[in-house]
């Protein structure tokens, strides 16, 4: 479910789940594995993140998680907003290939890197929470307005919408665009271009641009208990039910 692999400079980390890159619990785990893997690893100052197939990520794998008791739900979200929170605070570059759709927890892992790079066609990111009867978390509203602006995450959040690729680069929620076949060699190029930079002028500047970061992305329990409570009403619970990843 991921693979990795190292190129020159460059960590890959590549979610590999036919046909969705839907996330489970297990695939949570493997995921915040191979991230600190990549981060210790001293060969490499670049961790580039992929998809499989046409999907970047649908996004949590909602079906394996409603049979979940409160606190094995709670558990599992701790870990993905640890795996962003590893991204966004990582001391090493960060990018993001977008190869596909990107929605919810996707877009989440997307969202957490410095560079996002999207294919430029048949392909929608969003974080479309509210569509589904769910709520988000503080720190990803803060990565989101920290990067798209106050204005584009409110239109983003409230609207659900599931924007083209056009559309997020216009709103600065992704970097560039780029045709199917080029995205992953575009991706592995940037990164390739750190190789011989400074790995400590890279730390220091990342911890510099980030200090304001650390505060704002420690979700509060009460943040998580709130997403628990809408999670478990009846209604939620209809709507999720009706939720197909497609295996």
């Amino acid at each position: 479910m991921i693979e990795s692999t190292r190129n020159e400079n460059v960590s890959i980390i590549t979610l590999n789940k036919p046909k969705v890159n839907a996330i489970d619990n297990d695939m949570l785990d493997m995921l915040k594995k191979a991230i600190d893997d990549a981060t210790a690893d001293t060969e490499t100052n670049t961790l580039l993140i992929t998809g499989s197939g046409s999907f970047f990520s649908f996004g949590l794998d909602i079906p394996t998680f409603l049979p979940l008791q409160r606190s094995q739900l709670k558990s599992s979200i701790y870990k993905l907003l640890e795996v962003c929170k590893s991204l966004y605070l990582s001391r090493k570059i960060t990018i993001a290939s977008i190869n596909g759709h990107a929605t919810g927890a996707g877009c989440m892992i997307a969202l957490s890197c410095d560079f996002k790079n999207m294919v430029d066609k048949r392909a929608k990111i969003a974080l479309n929470e509210i569509n589904i009867g769910l709520s988000l978390f503080s720190s990803t509203i803060y990565m989101l307005k920290n990067s798209i602006g106050l204005n584009n995450a409110k239109s983003l959040l409230l609207n659900g919408d599931l924007i083209n690729p056009d559309e997020a680069l216009a709103i600065g929620l992704v970097d560039s665009l780029h045709p199917k076949e080029e995205l992953l060699e575009y991706s592995l190029q940037l990164g390739i271009t750190f190789k011989d930079k400074n790995n400590m002028i890279i730390e220091n500047m990342k911890q510099e641009l980030l200090n304001d970061a650390i505060g704002q992305l420690n979700d509060s329990d009460k943040s998580i208990e709130e997403f628990l409570d809408i999670f478990y009403l009846e209604e939620t619970q209809v709507i999720l039910k009706k939720i197909v990843v497609r295996k």
